[in-house]
């Protein structure tokens, strides 16, 4: 078996020599487009031919969701990777946000894990150990072909995977909550916007949906966010599985 792949190996070695030498000057363009393939990607690591450094790599699974985490007014850094366990720091609404440790935080773990195989551990600078030894929260990421149509009020609420999302669409975002209004626990199936709030039609409550979710009058209190990543005109949503 070691032979095997060290067969298969030599072989995907000459074959990027091949491209290197007959690409010319648009070789950086198709490694490019290699390592942006999973299955590609996956075998230039297992074969210690991937072009960018473990650090590189990481970087690029947090620049995958730093769009959403800045839609929700926060931010993420690599403090460092030791061994196989990578350090991050959360910054702006992202630190300290019960709603965020929950889904934000587990956006960014379950990205770079996807993406970096060697990472088995993410950790939050600045939390207990007993705390950080995992930031993965369970969920399915739910992959929709286009972005949900909304009506001008800028709401649409939509069934994924059995569970009820609200899709928010802001000024320059859109935003997904779970359909459940935190302090009355009805749904927000008449709820209005008012920018950057929603406001339940039930109890009257309003949520800022960029500051994920956070009540108006009760910093405690938060509408539930669900990870949103955008790819062109395809959108993944992750949802919490046995919530």
């Amino acid at each position: 078996m070691r032979t095997l792949v060290g067969f298969y190996g030599d072989g995907l070695e000459k074959i990027l020599t091949i491209v290197h030498d007959a690409g010319a000057e648009r070789a950086p363009a198709i490694f490019e487009a290699l390592c942006a393939d999973e299955f590609v990607e996956s075998l230039l690591v297992l074969h210690g031919l991937h072009p960018l450094s473990l650090e590189e790599r990481v970087e690029a699974a947090l620049e995958s969701v730093r769009p959403y985490l800045a839609s929700h007014e926060g931010a993420v850094d690599l403090v460092g990777i030791e061994g196989d366990v990578a350090e991050v720091r959360f910054r702006g609404s992202c630190d300290g946000c019960p709603s965020s440790s929950a889904t934000m935080q587990g956006a960014v773990e379950r990205a770079i894990l996807e993406r970096v195989p060697e990472i088995t551990t993410v950790r939050a600078a600045g939390v207990a150990p007993a705390a950080s030894s995992s930031l993965r929260v369970e969920s399915d990421w739910v992959a929709l072909d286009a972005l949900p149509t909304l009506p001008t009020d800028g709401l649409a609420r939509l069934a994924l995977d059995g569970t009820t999302v609200l899709f928010v669409r802001g000024e320059a975002a859109l935003y997904a909550y779970r359909d459940r209004c935190p302090a009355c626990a009805s749904s927000f199936g008449d709820a209005h916007l008012e920018w950057p709030f929603v406001r339940c039609g039930a109890c009257g409550g309003r949520f800022d949906v960029v500051r994920a979710g956070r009540s108006e009058n009760d910093a405690r209190t938060f509408a539930e966010p669900f990870p949103l990543v955008r790819e062109g005109e395809r959108v993944r949503v992750a949802i919490p599985l046995g919530v």
